[in-house]
């Protein structure tokens, strides 16, 4: 019996996640023909990326509509992490959300000129361009 469990997300651009992973310092081992990602009892699955939380690990699988999923043995990483499943969802969503912006940002011809967080944890950009 498979103690993995899928997490739909609306994560398409691997770059920006691996951007994402880096901010928050989780290691991670990637490749496109395939990783494997740890469960329980020794338990493995296919991802194209391995977040590595301890003995355990969370999947990056790519779905039928283009979006990647997040799989993992839940109870698994939080035991062996101290993360919940919706805080690890929560936290790299926010580290993703905030590089596809930065990226949108520079695409346009833009530089960031401040970034701070706000008491509410919110993200507040001040960008210009030149020209």
């Amino acid at each position: 019996m498979s103690h993995f469990t899928k997490v739909a997300t609306k994560i398409n651009d691997l770059v920006a996640l691996k951007k994402a992973l880096d901010q928050l310092g989780w290691k991670y081992n990637a490749n496109a023909e395939g990783v494997e990602v740890r469960g329980w009892r020794g338990q493995l699955s296919k991802a194209e990326i391995a977040i590595d939380m301890g003995k355990y690990d969370v999947g990056v699988v790519k779905q039928a509509d283009g979006t990647y999923a997040l799989e993992a043995d839940w109870w698994g990483v939080e035991t062996t992490k101290g993360l919940k499943e919706e805080e690890v969802v929560k936290e790299l969503n926010s580290k993703y959300a905030y590089q596809r912006v930065v990226a949108a940002v520079e695409e346009q011809g833009y530089t960031i000129d401040e970034n701070a967080v706000q008491s509410d944890g919110s993200v507040k950009l001040t960008v210009s361009k030149w020209g």
